[in-house]
């Protein structure tokens, strides 16, 4: 009789809620002409009140992060109304934090929101 070995590889989960908080979202005006990725940070310009890709840099009011997608979002054609994660713990290592975000500016990010982050141990 032989024998056969398996080379199945074993479900691999995300960890993107760091603890018991409950994950809250609401309804948010999504500005056009962005392809946002899952679990991208997201900041209100304040003139408009439209949700863009948050950017530290800015001075908007979009380099305040309130904000996370939930799944990914394209708005290439025209601003729309999307659910966005408003609160919660998760963890960073999952975000989908611009490119060049340094570490100190990922740790600040959402202070002062119901967003908190976690890193899983």
């Amino acid at each position: 009789m032989s024998q056969t070995t398996s080379t199945h590889t074993p479900f691999a989960t995300e960890n993107w809620e760091a603890g018991s908080e409950q994950t809250t979202t609401t309804a948010c005006l999504i500005k056009a002409g962005q392809v946002l990725d899952k679990r991208t940070p997201m900041g209100m310009v304040a003139a408009s009140g439209e949700f863009k890709e948050w950017d530290p840099d800015a001075s908007d009011g979009s380099e305040v992060a309130t904000r996370i997608t939930p799944f990914a979002i394209d708005t290439t054609g025209a601003a729309k109304e999307q659910q966005l994660i408003k609160g919660g713990l998760f963890n960073p290592e999952l975000v989908q934090w611009p490119a060049g975000t340094t570490d100190a500016q990922k740790r600040a990010a959402f202070v002062g929101s119901p967003i908190s982050l976690q890193t899983l141990r």
